[in-house]
């Protein structure tokens, strides 16, 4: 009886030290906690809205650099994006990582596609100010409730995630200031 006992804690601690092994992911980084996993994702999140960001500045006085711009942003999210799919399940949990995952690879169709096309209307010399507004704006409009989208899905799995992992998420102060530049 008493080595049934020492093999039955041998096994409860083998699982119990099962469920708490960090998880190393293919894209080469382990996570420790729901923490990290979260944090991962999310500094990816920050530094995709940084670029959005730095677009729409760069933009407004420069075309031809802004152009050059999202070629080098596709290309980064492009490896975001794999970073992210090289994650594994955080507890066999992946509707974080694939919200993301699809979250990025809008991002990565805006700058590809169109953030190009709203610079080929702005540098149209044949269209009327009203007209590239026109047109602009209609794109504009398509891409915000597009995003909106993207970003309450998101959000909510971030916060479903926080909520099975029992984590306080804090506000971003980054996602404020972007959420201020993207709807003026």
């Amino acid at each position: 009886m008493n080595r049934r006992i020492v093999f039955a804690l041998l096994l409860i601690a083998a699982v119990f030290m099962a469920c708490n092994k960090p998880v190393k992911g293919r894209n080469g980084v382990t996570y420790k906690n729901p923490v990290q996993y979260n944090d991962y994702i999310i500094s990816r999140q920050s530094m995709l809205m940084k670029k959005v960001i730095d677009f729409g500045k760069v933009a407004q006085s420069n075309l031809d650099s802004a152009d050059k711009m999202l070629n080098l942003f596709v290309k980064q999210t492009d490896e975001m994006i794999e970073e992210l799919k090289g994650m594994p399940a955080f507890k066999r949990d992946s509707s974080m990582r694939d919200a993301a995952v699809r979250s990025f690879t809008f991002y990565k169709k805006v700058f590809n596609n169109d953030y190009r096309q709203i610079i080929q209307i702005r540098k149209r010399e044949d269209l009327t100010m009203e007209e590239s507004d026109k047109q602009i704006g209609e794109i504009v409009e398509k891409l915000t409730d597009e995003e909106a989208r993207y970003d309450k899905a998101l959000q909510a799995t971030q916060r479903d995630f926080a909520e099975r992992n029992n984590m306080k998420l804090k506000e971003n102060e980054l996602q404020k200031e972007f959420n201020k530049k993207t709807e003026q």
